[in-house]
């Protein structure tokens, strides 16, 4: 049976290793010189940085992508370090004490500065205990599994459909508060009033901002990890496409999928730039669901409704803008030794994500994140160096300007604000790489690049991962999984024992993450 598998992001090299391993010829078509696409690591000057990965959920162990890494036996190639990132706000901060203060210190710390919101902030806790027991709940197996799902879901089903605003709402009178949980929704680009309100808490989990806070406690499910990956996610690009060699896969670059062949509702074969015909028994794509499925099929071979429900309605990300810097000093002195630090500078969130949606580029004005990725992975820069990455979301086609012409100009003033928090970066600066939404999209061959692919949305899905066509499966960012590092290898991991089980072959179907993160 011959296997195509189109990219080589994630969810491509973990599709075409399981695949490999289990025995299937699979070849793996990359349109790049370099494998990995954004979770690639980047090299210049004896500096590295990620295109954008940082601190990520289940990679610990007993979770979802530990267990794709062991099935495919590469665990011990790749080292996670425990982290955590601080938030700061036009007139407070959230930073980790220095010493430990419990689960809930961030409750407490807002009931000091927020007092008319105490009783509201008992009411989110309760519904972000309940919701992260749900989440564990729903990757287990057994009737008693499904029981206590049901008996925490019961008390919240009737919030089911709230919007994030109507959660907020619901929870805080003080619109600062609600900025602080609702913040990290401008790296999605995705309105309050649109995103699901209940997946807040996922996003928000407290062992993000303080990794001693414990993955288990009191009566609770176990909680998500977050880690770092040392040396970079470039480590888990290479760590796959090795097993994908070494069980016989062919990796092949520089080569794109022009067409996939479709005849009687089955895939038959795919053409490549360089007008070969191959043999297809299945088609594993990612990457673009507007690319793949209106490029490389045709709508005319798609049911209309999918087509409109599913991937010309697709609600994604926008882009971003990046500076990458090689320093020669240690920068995380100014952010409580913190590896990673998001700077907002309004609490209007929902102005600044309408702002982007409208193709205007804020020029760092709503905020910015940096990190140093070298603080956790000393390699990734010289001996007494650091690696450092700022970056902003950024609409592909800014109305008030363009990348081409003002991408110098826009560095230096989100390096003007960047050094407001974190001074000396351009004293200290030894070298610079800056990357704009059409680098991007040059690297992910899209013609509107998302950097968090398809964005969870109260009215509008993705695509599933099984589509209409007959040995056509779409995993990836923009799938049903909604992104993230470990929800691409997750994607790929659910369509690969989806296969083996259509057709009888040793696995079965997974229960799927039910919160994307």
């Amino acid at each position: 049976m011959n296997i195509i598998v189109i990219g080589s992001g994630l969810s491509g090299l973990t599709a075409a290793a399981l695949m490999a391993k289990n025995g299937y010829s699979v070849s793996l078509f990359e349109q790049h010189e370099k494998i990995g696409g954004v979770t690639a690591t980047i090299e210049k000057d004896g500096y590295r940085w990620d295109w954008g990965q940082m601190i990520v959920p289940d990679l610990g162990e007993e979770e979802s992508g530990w267990k794709i890494l062991k099935e495919l036996e590469i665990l011990d190639e790749i080292e996670i370090v425990k982290g955590y990132r601080e938030n700061f706000y036009p007139d407070f901060e959230i930073r980790k004490p220095p010493e430990y203060s419990g689960v809930y210190w961030r409750k407490n710390y807002f009931k000091e500065i927020f007092p008319e919101d105490s009783k509201g902030l008992d009411k989110y806790y309760k519904i972000y205990d309940k919701i992260h027991d749900i989440a564990s709940l729903s990757n287990k197996s057994g009737i008693l599994a499904k029981l206590k799902l049901i008996f925490k879901f019961l008390p919240i089903m009737g919030k089911k459909n709230w919007s994030a605003k109507e959660l907020m709402d619901y929870c805080f009178s003080n619109e600062k508060l609600q900025a602080v949980y609702t913040a990290i929704l401008a790296d999605y680009v995705a309105s309050p009033e649109e995103f699901p309100g209940l997946i807040i808490p996922i996003i928000n989990a407290e062992n993000q901002y303080d990794e001693r806070v414990p993955l288990q406690y009191g009566n609770h499910e176990k909680r998500s990890s977050w880690h770092f990956v040392k040396g970079g996610y470039g480590e888990i690009v290479n760590a796959l496409a090795n097993v994908i060699r070494d069980y016989g896969g062919n990796i092949i670059t520089k080569t794109a999928i022009q067409n996939i062949h479709v005849e009687d509702n089955k895939v038959k074969s795919v053409k490549t730039n360089k007008g070969e015909i191959i043999k297809a028994d299945i088609v594993i794509a990612s990457g673009g669901a507007r690319e793949l499925f209106l490029d490389l099929i045709g709508q005319e071979f798609l049911p209309e409704e999918f087509i409109e429900n599913h991937v010309k309605n697709i609600f994604t990300t926008e882009s971003v803008f990046m500076v990458h810097l090689g320093v020669d000093y240690d920068p995380s002195v100014h952010q409580n030794n913190a590896a990673l630090c998001y700077y907002y500078f309004t609490y209007d969130i929902d102005a600044s994500i309408k702002e982007c949606q409208e193709k205007i580029y804020h020029e760092g004005k709503d905020g910015l994140l940096i990190y140093i990725p070298s603080k956790h992975s000393p390699k990734m820069a010289p001996e007494g160096h650091h690696a450092v990455t700022v970056y902003t979301i950024a609409p592909n086609d800014p109305k008030n300007g363009n990348w081409e012409d003002n991408k110098e100009e826009w560095a230096e003033k989100l390096l003007d604000l960047a050094e407001e928090r974190v001074p000396g970066l351009r004293e200290h600066e030894q070298t610079r790489l800056i990357l704009t939404p059409q680098d991007f999209k040059k690297r992910t061959y899209l013609k509107h690049h998302a950097f968090g692919g398809a964005v969870p949305h109260l009215k509008k899905s993705p695509p599933p991962h099984k589509t209409p066509i007959d040995g056509l499966w779409f995993v990836g960012a923009q799938s049903a999984v909604f992104g993230g590092v470990v929800g691409a290898m997750t994607s790929a991991d659910y369509v690969v024992k989806q296969i083996h089980a259509k057709r009888g072959l040793k696995g079965t179907e997974k229960k799927f993450q039910t919160f994307s993160k």
